[in-house]
């Protein structure tokens, strides 16, 4: 065996020793694996013998560092247990991720308004036709005044709201807040994520450009190929069997009027909810205080009049 591997497996080894546990429990088995060398050498032929000590080497490596993950981890969320059984910190923590959720509903709400504005401002120049979509696009972006900066803004402010929408849904998760009375803003998150990726899915062909139409055309076949329904789902999205004018017009309603209003009555629903949250929460957390300065006083006057 050379020495190359020689030095390879001490580096491992004194790798291992900064984890005294894992340590004193595995150090037994690298210890073996630098005792077969000369098996290795017997049985095998010399390249043989190198990938097969190095192989068992990677193995050592991968599965000790595998248990030391594992139990950094375990002593992590011990830890992070014990802090938040602490009243205090766990008050903090719940109100630090409740006013999160509700500083993200205020920026959807926003971007849904922004969406909207800069959506009304391009319905003035939009054509939902076959001739016209592209050109009339392209006629906002060169002639219109602030054309393209009314474009950017709608694109930015469609697919903002689909990334911060996925964000308040991994933030209530992470703050409880999927508990019954939270029902009402788990459903109108839902409903709000849902509806931006329509609205994103809808404007796919509305452009009119290449990419857009070839990227309809294969959803449209993945969209035919659902059991019972699939069919008919293609023929009312398309307007027939092929995609045209008529295509453009029914995506067109379906992202200007249904999808655009539902997202802004989510978005409104939504923040109401976590605002009315909130302020229950606050009130409760208000009662809560109270009683307990309530039930600490009660000794100190009680040893007072003795």
């Amino acid at each position: 065996m050379s020495e190359k591997d020689l030095e390879l497996a001490s580096r491992i080894g004194r790798w291992a020793s900064h984890f005294p546990e894992e340590w004193r429990e595995y150090q037994d088995w690298l210890r073996d694996i630098l005792a077969s060398q000369s098996v290795l050498q017997q049985r095998h032929r010399a390249w043989q013998a190198v990938l097969i000590f190095r192989w068992r080497l990677l193995y050592f490596v991968v599965y000790v560092a595998g248990v030391i993950l594992l139990n950094q981890l375990k002593s992590f969320f011990s830890v992070r247990e014990v802090m938040v059984t602490q009243p205090i910190l766990l008050n903090r923590y719940r109100y630090i991720l409740q006013r999160t959720a509700t500083l993200l509903a205020v920026a959807e709400l926003t971007l849904c308004a922004i969406a909207a504005l800069t959506g009304v401002m391009l319905a003035f120049y939009y054509q939902p036709t076959a001739l016209g979509a592209y050109k009339s696009l392209t006629m906002i972006v060169h002639q219109v005044a602030n054309g393209t900066i009314i474009l950017s803004l709608h694109n930015i402010a469609g697919n903002g709201l689909i990334v911060l929408a996925l964000i308040q849904i991994v933030v209530m998760f992470v703050g409880r807040e999927f508990w019954l009375s939270w029902f009402t803003g788990w459903l109108s998150g839902i409903c709000l994520t849902l509806t931006a990726i329509g609205l994103s899915w809808t404007a796919i062909v509305l452009t009119w450009e290449q990419t857009g139409f070839w990227r309809f055309k294969l959803e449209l076949s993945i969209v035919a190929s659902i059991p019972l329904v699939g069919s008919l789902l293609r023929d009312i999205l398309s307007g027939g069997s092929g995609i045209s004018s008529i295509t453009l017009q029914h995506m067109y309603t379906l992202h200007s009027y249904f999808l655009a209003i539902a997202a802004i009555l989510f978005s409104i629903i939504h923040l109401t909810a976590l605002i009315f949250q909130e302020q229950n929460w606050k009130s409760q957390e208000a009662r809560f205080s109270l009683a307990k300065l309530c039930s600490e006083s009660a000794p100190s006057e009680d040893s007072a009049s003795v």
